[in-house]
């Protein structure tokens, strides 16, 4: 049987850590979970980290300093080569906290024996792996995500050289080759209580002086070489929350019921993780597991898409051919494609709208 390992760094993580050992330990194994803590103080996650590591998951206390955090990519890179020294596993799966790993072909799937299958597909590729493809929590509409191209690592076994901070550049014994992935990452960074985005974002700055807006720089703080180290994070500092939230108002997105429905089947209230804010809510019966979703005027009307991925890329070979939304001609279609008119399916179904009593983000 195929052995997958995932490992994850996370310090007081105490709204995502058990929902991230649930999900992937639906898909891998608990006993194929490590969890490096990075100083957590937080009782709460501290008991989920006993209660689980009597189960099987390994859980790994002697990096606790913001070095060790900020050298997260070597701490990664020598797990996975213990793992390849023993002959532990088949695949090595680094991610971080906030991130639920999912599977998006022609339609998204979050079922852990149809993500288990796309990794025995991949066994016999000599390739650097690469999955490019995440979906955002839109914040204060629980159940809609954003596409995005993100580049994240996945290791064969017995192949990696090094992997960065960030877990985006992975380095391989293949460096001439890459081949992408069908899975998709859940990046459910967006917390409901914009505070909460805040205090984990200087929790990552706190070791770059003057990162955040009107504190001044304090012993230990460093000026990084790249001075847009953290440009993310900063932003949260700089803008208020309405602003934020108003960045989210009219960029089309999908609409996918099932990713908190999955979370529900592994016993995870998806509330504090997706908010409860009021936003359109319906089931999808459609093959695709999602719709296409955007919003017109204010805010207040919903406009919906039947979206068959195949379909789309068969009908616009100019958007397969583009380096970038060849990647996942989703994305071609929420920036570009649905305002230019293009067929979302092949079959003619129309979008319905839906009003909402208010605005909402």
């Amino acid at each position: 049987m195929t052995v997958i390992r995932c490992v994850t760094m996370q310090k007081n993580e105490a709204t995502l850590l058990e929902p991230w050992i649930l999900w992937h330990g639906a898909i891998f194994g608990l006993s194929n979970l490590t969890v490096v803590d990075n100083g957590s103080t937080d009782p709460h996650v501290k008991d989920v980290q006993k209660r689980y590591e009597a189960q099987g998951v390994q859980i790994i206390r002697k990096y606790r300093s913001q070095k060790d955090f900020l050298r997260k990519g070597e701490i990664f890179t020598d797990i996975i080569r213990g793992w390849d020294a023993e002959n532990a596993c088949d695949f090595a799966l680094p991610m971080d906290c906030d991130e639920f790993l999912a599977f998006f072909l022609d339609r998204l799937s979050v079922d852990p024996a149809e993500i288990r299958a796309q990794f025995e597909l991949l066994k016999n590729e000599q390739a650097t792996l690469i999955t490019d493809r995440l979906l955002l929590n839109v914040p204060n509409a629980p159940n809609y995500y954003r596409p995005q191209s993100v580049p994240r690592a996945l290791f064969k076994a017995h192949t990696i050289v090094g992997l960065d901070r960030g877990l985006h550049a992975p380095q391989t014994i293949y460096p001439e080759r890459c081949v992408r992935t069908p899975f998709v990452h859940l990046h459910l960074h967006n917390r409901p209580d914009y505070e909460d985005i805040r205090r984990f974002a200087r929790q990552k700055l706190a070791h770059i002086a003057g990162a955040i807006p009107g504190e001044k720089p304090r012993a230990g703080q460093i000026t990084p070489e790249n001075p847009k180290e953290g440009y993310h994070l900063r932003y949260y500092f700089q803008a208020s929350q309405e602003d934020f939230l108003r960045s989210y108002l009219h960029t089309p997105d999908i609409y996918a019921p099932v990713i908190a429905d999955h979370f529900r089947t592994l016993g995870v209230d998806p509330a504090p993780i997706l908010g409860d804010t009021a936003a359109p809510q319906f089931p999808v019966h459609v093959p695709q597991n999602f719709l296409a979703h955007r919003r017109l005027e204010d805010g207040s009307q919903h406009e919906y898409g039947l979206f068959d991925p195949l379909a789309y890329a068969y009908e616009n070979e100019d958007v397969v051919k583009d380096a970038f939304y060849g990647i996942w001609p989703l994305i071609h279609y929420m920036d570009a494609g649905w305002r230019e008119g293009r067929r979302p399916n092949a079959n003619g179904m129309e979008p319905f709208l839906l009003q909402a009593a208010v605005p909402t983000v």
